[in-house]
């Protein structure tokens, strides 16, 4: 399998973050099965998740075998490259273990959607992302530029309105670690693009900032990855 980044391993503090892009031909399928299924009562799964976004749809068991494999594939990779790391230890052996994707699901997050900071179940969890119509802003612009400023600037008291203080960042991810101190680094955050997947511990608190520009979306899929020993007697079990 051909990997657009060679070097996807991102270490912005403790636990290692993965970030590399999806073949576009994943991302196509995707754009057609939200699509397909967005909107249709049986799949709605904005009642189960923790974000406050109204268009979230399940995809488990409507994505190809192509795409769930390349999907493993990506997660594999990231396994391998972190077993060394002193976090790893006791967990399976690279050539002893097998995945399985757990949970996926579709968000299509709109104007003034988001989701609070939260952690999912599972060992790893993952972001892909079809759309964002924030992209063309670096890190800086989104810190400082008209999306943000209505919702940065005081009030007729002086004070900053609630806005102001908890979304200082329009469209962006950020994922938390660590006790905020000084010299200690304790958030990564990300603009998302068309194709990226970013991979990272399924405990790690993530959040999604809102944006406020109507007609504007960003849409990514989300899921989680287990593992599985396939040397113990528990999982040969599970897996014949």
């Amino acid at each position: 399998m051909m990997y657009a980044n060679e070097n996807p391993l991102l270490l912005p503090f403790g636990p290692p973050v993965y970030l590399d892009k999806m073949e576009e031909s994943y991302i196509t399928e995707l754009d057609n099965k939200i699509e397909e299924l967005g909107g249709k009562i049986e799949f709605d799964a904005s009642g189960l998740l923790a974000g406050r976004i109204r268009k979230q749809t399940h995809l488990e068991g409507q994505i190809s075998s192509d795409l769930e494999e390349a999907i493993i594939q990506h997660h594999m990779r990231y396994y391998r490259m972190t077993q060394e790391t002193p976090s790893m230890e006791g967990m399976p052996n690279f050539d002893s273990l097998s995945m399985q994707l757990t949970a996926i699901w579709s968000n299509i997050q709109e104007a003034r959607e988001y989701n609070p900071p939260h952690s999912h179940t599972g060992h790893f969890s993952f972001v892909i992302y079809c759309r964002n119509d924030l992209e063309k802003y670096s890190l800086e612009q989104l810190q400082d530029n008209e999306y943000d400023k209505p919702h940065r600037q005081k009030g007729t008291d002086g004070i900053k309105t609630p806005e102001a203080q908890n979304m200082p960042l329009a469209g962006l991810i950020e994922l938390q670690y660590g006790e905020p101190n000084w010299m200690n680094w304790t958030q990564f955050r990300h603009v998302p693009s068309r194709g990226d997947i970013i991979i990272f511990p399924s405990w790690m608190r993530h959040t999604v900032y809102a944006h406020y520009e109507e007609n504007k979306v960003r849409i990514s899929v989300a899921g989680n990855v287990n593992i599985w020993n396939v040397d113990s007697e528990d999982n040969r079990q599970k897996h014949t």
